[in-house]
């Protein structure tokens, strides 16, 4: 087989605003593999670390879960490709059709933050994620309660504060919102989220970083729902085996993308369809923040759900002008 990395760096439309820094572009390589029938297979690279350079891309590409999840997406194209069915059949026998995903609210205002919310809910989206930590604690309340006011009852909501607040900032937020209903709290802190966990009534999730990390965290039961993202963690296979494990455990699980393209984006979306248990929204709804779009084959959400692309093997294309 032949393969090739083919590097991109695509701007956000705004700058994306986290508790771990702010994002204005992203970085990555799309991974194309030909098989010896001429078939083509595509996966996806995009670390999460800085990479402000092409030389710190391609070094970054060298090895590690990135490059295994790129490998891993691209030979589950060119199989399913071969029995002529989307991936998502070859993770599981029945998977769904179509995906809830929740909106991602960014707007660091309060009143941007409720029209925000808002215009997420009249969208179809019935669970929202609100990024927190970036701004002072009654900023960030502020901001949670004028959504919870804006979405109205019945719309879910969850925080994210990419471990950003000590514990007792972590506290006095959530203390403050606790009669928000909220869906749950993100990495309120960095490490263990049970530091927090056992002072709220707020469920903790837990952001997985290594599959190790993920089973560690079913054994110990130190979170509430675990936030899987398949690009970032070696690939589907991998963390669809970490996710039934969780679901088998009684652990609530989401899958979220790592703001790259629609390619690994799609393939997180194969995965979501897959899983058993409980439905829950995914963190999937992130194509759109890209000034770009340079494949096809993803439809945009519809009333807060994603389509499984049909095609046989990802179902989705880089397209022709794409460099």
């Amino acid at each position: 087989m032949r393969h090739e990395f083919i590097p991109y760096a695509i701007a956000f439309r705004e700058i994306v605003a986290t508790g771990a820094g702010a994002w204005r572009e992203r970085r990555g390589a799309w991974l194309r593999v030909e098989d010896d029938r001429g078939r083509v297979g595509y996966g996806e690279a995009a670390p999460l670390g800085r990479i402000d350079s092409p030389e710190e891309l391609a070094k970054a590409l060298e090895r590690g879960p990135f490059r295994e999840a790129a490998f891993d997406l691209a030979a589950l194209d060119l199989e399913a490709q071969h029995f002529g069915r989307p991936i998502a059949y070859l993770l599981c026998d029945a998977p769904h059709a179509r995906v809830a995903v929740n909106a991602l609210l960014f707007a660091t205002g309060v009143e941007e933050a409720a029209e925000e919310a808002a215009r997420a809910v009249a969208a179809g989206f019935r669970t929202v994620k609100i990024k927190v930590g970036a701004a002072s604690p009654d900023e960030d309340i502020a901001r949670i309660l004028a959504v919870r006011e804006r979405a109205g009852e019945g719309v879910g909501i969850r925080l994210d504060a990419n471990g950003a607040w000590d514990e007792a900032t972590a506290l006095r937020v959530l203390g403050a919102v606790e009669r928000c209903d909220i869906e749950y709290v993100e990495d309120p802190v960095a490490g263990d989220p049970r530091a927090v966990g056992r002072h709220t009534n707020i469920p903790v999730a837990a952001d997985v970083r290594t599959l190790d990390d993920g089973r560690k965290a079913i054994r110990a039961r130190s979170a509430d729902v675990l936030v899987l993202k398949p690009m970032a963690l070696g690939g589907l296979r991998a963390t669809r085996e970490l996710a039934v494990e969780a679901i088998d455990a009684g652990l609530g699980v989401v899958v979220t993308s790592i703001l790259e393209t629609a390619i690994g984006v799609a393939g997180a979306l194969h995965l979501a369809a897959s899983l058993p248990g409980p439905e829950r929204a995914h963190g999937l709804a992130t194509v759109s923040l890209l000034e770009e779009c340079p494949v096809e084959g993803l439809e945009p959400p519809h009333a807060g759900e994603m389509a499984v692309p049909k095609g046989p093997g990802l179902g989705v294309r880089l397209r022709e002008s794409a460099p």
